[in-house]
């Protein structure tokens, strides 16, 4: 008798235990990629974005996401000035919404390259004025 009540109470409390420690793991992303090889096989000579080396169209939209968290941060910290800031954020739409018009069709070489010095002009800005606001 007091062994199957010791077992009814140790069960649940060995599921609770069990969960408790697989919850962390469980928040993780968890992504699995599936090769031959090693990852070098697969990529083609040569250097530059079309050629597998380089910036991707995907490293393109990662960079405008990052710069416009960075913006956001420094806006609310009072890194940045509120109206650069919303001059910032306004030509970041205009690039996302260029990136979109672009994407539909496929990226072309000067496409990539009209994205990236857009991007390249709002972190050089973007640098400029949290230094100006800094000194």
């Amino acid at each position: 008798m007091k062994i199957a009540l010791i077992r009814k109470a140790l069960l649940p409390l060995l599921a609770a235990s069990a969960v408790t420690v697989a919850t962390p793991a469980l928040a993780q992303n968890f992504s699995l990629s599936i090769g031959v090889g090693s990852p070098g096989y697969s990529q083609p000579y040569g250097y530059g974005p079309a050629r597998g080396y380089g910036q991707t169209p995907r490293d393109l939209h990662y960079r405008a996401q990052v710069l416009a968290q960075h913006v956001d941060r420094l806006a609310w910290s009072g890194g940045v000035h509120r109206l650069e800031a919303r001059d910032l954020a306004r030509q970041l739409n205009q690039y996302r919404s260029l990136e979109y018009r672009y994407a539909r069709n496929g990226l072309s070489r000067a496409e990539y390259h009209d994205l990236s010095r857009r991007l390249d002009r709002v972190e050089y800005q973007l640098q400029r004025s949290v230094y100006r606001t800094r000194w």
